[in-house]
């Protein structure tokens, strides 16, 4: 196991209902920084909005993170949301090529959804001065819900994974990745997250969540970039014309 830069505070939890909850239960001041809660059987794990994520005890890893190494203004929160997924990508890009961010916050492995995060910022005087970061990455489960289009990376790899190494290999390089954004700023972490984005560049299909543009409610067009607010600019089949999404204004189809 790689020495980590910053030392980390574990607490492993056999059940629990979401590991972000159990942070939130525990009062942020007196918590410790890198505070990491890890439980084998997650009951009721929350993705963006209203999303759940399922899973079986003991085949994936739930754990959330508390961090507070960092303060950043309230319309820089994206940031952490490159931080966390370059460093999913980096770690996964050890056992397969083939994985990539889908923004804002999913991984995917062979045009499979594996991981997700949810990041739960703490506000005070217009700045987040506290962060919970949830992760769920499909590890060693192989059947779900058809519903949830989801996969693990034993279903597509075809191999079994040690949660115990994998776990610690994805501490290792999010701690990284933080220590590269102290050092090189968000320039260097934003370009590897958009040269990692999930079909850039390419003809996609669009869900509009909130049609106030001249478009069909579904339509084509090109993921190109991500603004300086974390928003992702879509290039539209119909007039080749950039536009610029928020979270939950936009979905990706396929």
């Amino acid at each position: 196991m790689k020495k980590f830069i910053w030392p980390i505070y574990l607490i492993f939890l056999q059940k629990v209902d979401s590991t972000n909850q159990y942070i939130k239960r525990i009062t942020l001041k007196y918590m410790k920084n890198w505070t990491i809660v890890w439980a084998i059987n997650q009951m009721n794990g929350k993705g963006v909005g209203k999303n759940h994520w399922n899973t079986e005890k003991g085949k994936n890893l739930t754990f959330s993170i508390f961090f507070k190494s960092i303060i950043f203004p309230i319309n820089k929160g994206y940031i952490i949301n490159f931080i966390i997924s370059n460093a999913i990508h980096k770690t996964l890009f050890i056992y397969n090529k083939n994985i990539w961010i889908k923004w804002p916050n999913d991984i995917i492995l062979l045009n499979k959804k594996i991981g997700g995060i949810l990041i739960e910022n703490n506000v005070l005087y217009k700045k987040i001065y506290a962060i919970i970061i949830g992760i769920g990455l499909n590890v060693n489960q192989i059947k779900f819900d058809e519903k949830f289009q989801a996969s693990s990376l034993k279903k597509i790899l075809k191999k079994n994974f040690q949660l115990e190494k994998l776990f610690y290999e994805l501490i290792y390089f999010i701690q990284k990745e933080c220590f590269l954004f102290m050092t090189y700023g968000e320039k260097f972490i934003r370009n590897y997250y958009i040269n990692h984005l999930y079909m850039k560049d390419k003809i996609s299909f669009f869900e509009i969540i909130n049609n106030n543009y001249k478009h069909k409610k579904f339509t084509q067009g090109v993921i190109r970039n991500i603004t300086k607010k974390g928003n992702l600019i879509i290039e539209f089949k119909n007039d080749n014309k950039l536009y610029s999404f928020s979270q939950k204004k936009i979905k990706l189809i396929f």
